[in-house]
């Protein structure tokens, strides 16, 4: 009995000690985000998985704040490619991918214009953006992107990940 229960806790550290070892695979975190052409900031939501040293999938979500009476939300669908590591700490991606465009613009309870429209528009992401190793659960990565579609513009911004 006692054999048994020191193989089963045996096994369970190694076990423990094994998937410490591997790399995490998925990373998510938050950031900020400033749109040219709609000249405005944003909150950027990222998650990431890992496939393998040179591929990763990215799915997005960002909340253009709202000016001029019109706001953005955009979804993302995004492949990494790692093309350069600089060392353990730092390497560098191109992306490319799908954007989903969807924008409101409300007047409110404007004399005028009162009233709201909404909308939406595909778009492609091309793109480059780093990944800096902060800590051992966390990265820094800041990104630019140029979306194209009908009213084509660009984003700049940063998000920090944390590896789980």
């Amino acid at each position: 009995m006692k054999k048994t229960i020191f193989t089963l806790i045996l096994l369970l550290l190694s076990a423990s000690v094994s998937l410490q070892a591997q790399e995490s695979k998925i990373r998510a975190g938050a950031g900020l985000v400033y749109a040219t052409d709609i000249n405005n900031l944003g909150l950027a939501l990222k998650g990431v998985y890992t496939i393998n040293p040179e591929w990763e999938g990215a799915f997005g979500f960002t909340h253009i704040l709202k000016k001029d009476y019109v706001s953005y939300n955009i979804v993302d669908l995004d492949a990494h490619y790692v093309f350069a590591q600089t060392s353990d700490e730092m390497s560098f991606y191109g992306l490319a991918g799908l954007a989903l465009n969807f924008w409101k613009v409300d007047f409110g309870d404007n004399e005028w214009f009162g009233g709201s429209a909404t909308g939406s528009d595909a778009g492609l992401n091309l793109g480059v953006g780093m990944n800096y190793l902060l800590s051992s659960n966390l990265r820094l990565v800041p990104e630019v992107r140029f979306t194209v579609l009908d009213g084509s513009f660009a984003r700049l911004g940063a998000t920090v990940q944390y590896s789980f």
